[in-house]
């Protein structure tokens, strides 16, 4: 491909094998695709993942995860009610009233005829789901390759934690999402004032390594006092300097990271879960934990400073293409060692994981 067409098709998508290759990837994890208080009164709800439209709900507490399309005309059943059948709850199309039980059995056809069963093809495929921090995860294979991360902060009374709800989803990738949340040497340049100062721009010396499912990284950098580093109740707050930072990344292979900052202040945990509604579109899922500076009446000034963070990086996120991570082989990116060694190493395990596979 001469350079020309190379520079026209990644504007305009990736390749169809680049497209499949992700979605085919990235269905063995688990991924968030709902807030579980979107649940609380059963459901159903509707959501998109890899490219598929899925409906959700709860039957008899149980959280159940289907194609969003009833096996007889194909409506969606995310537009149907929850009804009780032979004492179980089932969701019912809306269409002509086909009802469906936990495991995607089809419990109810009203224009069966007398004495006739109702057959195994009617049938819905279900898909493995659970609850964890407060989200609810699908898996759309047999089998994960890795459990669900670890979140320990989450389950900690000693840490405050806001949850951050972006308003819209992210015109990206789920991976470049994490790689542009691993990635810290931006820092001074796209968050020069509050992550890091453009006349100091060497990066740090990391440490990486892997480590059952994830991948660490670690790393000591300094950086301007404010509400990630510093108690800023504290009277003399204002008069902070520059706060030394040891850094540890942890990336829960491929999609969810969670960056711990600790300084003499305390701990302060940014997590970020994103949710890979196709290719080019992510619903992102943030929980920030600290365990200082305790007073609830402060929740809102960490959450518009972590929603401030959050705006610098959109934009440049959403600029970058190709839309998928390419594989190394491409050298369509150009990452440079040292300070790029937690991203190159990122990239190489998602491609090892059949996720970067063409461009």
């Amino acid at each position: 491909m001469d350079d020309l067409k190379l520079i026209t098709a990644l504007d305009d998508a990736p390749s169809p094998e680049a497209i499949t290759g992700f979605r085919t990837g990235m269905m063995p994890f688990w991924h968030p695709v709902l807030e579980a208080s979107a649940l609380e009164c059963g459901g159903p709800t509707g959501v998109r993942l890899l490219g598929r439209n899925l409906v959700l709900a709860r039957l008899d507490g149980e959280i159940v995860v289907f194609p969003d399309v009833c096996r007889h005309f194909q409506a969606r059943l995310s537009l149907g009610t929850l009804v009780q059948v032979n004492g179980e709850q089932a969701l019912q199309c809306p269409y002509h009233g086909w009802a469906f039980g936990t495991g995607g059995r089809c419990v109810r056809i009203p224009q069966l005829a007398p004495g006739r069963k109702i057959p195994m093809t009617a049938n819905l495929t279900s898909y493995r789901a659970v609850e964890r921090y407060g989200i609810i995860w699908v898996c759309l294979a047999d089998e994960a390759t890795f459990p669900i991360p670890d979140f320990p902060e989450m389950g900690d009374t000693s840490f405050r934690k806001v949850r951050l709800r972006e308003t819209k989803p992210m015109r990206t990738s789920s991976t470049r999402m994490i790689m542009g949340t691993l990635d810290d040497t931006h820092f001074p340049w796209v968050h020069e004032g509050i992550l890091g100062d453009r006349n100091k721009p060497e990066p740090p010396n990391h440490k990486v390594w892997r480590q059952d499912n994830e991948l660490v990284v670690q790393y000591e950098v300094e950086q301007p006092p404010g509400l990630m580093t510093t108690d800023m109740s504290r009277p003399d707050a204002q008069r902070a300097g520059p706060v030394r930072i040891l850094y540890t990344d942890h990336v829960g292979m491929p999609n969810v990271i969670r960056l711990v900052k600790d300084t003499d202040a305390g701990r302060y945990v940014i997590w970020l879960a994103t949710s890979p509604v196709d290719y080019n579109t992510t619903i992102n899922f943030w929980i920030f934990a600290r365990n200082y500076d305790l007073n609830p009446a402060s929740d809102a000034a960490y959450e518009a400073m972590s929603a401030h963070v959050r705006l610098q990086d959109k934009p440049i996120i959403e600029s970058q293409r190709p839309w998928l991570i390419p594989p190394f082989w491409t050298r369509v990116e150009l990452p440079m060692g040292p300070g790029d060694l937690p991203l190159m190493e990122y990239q190489k395990w998602i491609e090892e994981l059949g996720i970067a596979t063409a461009i």
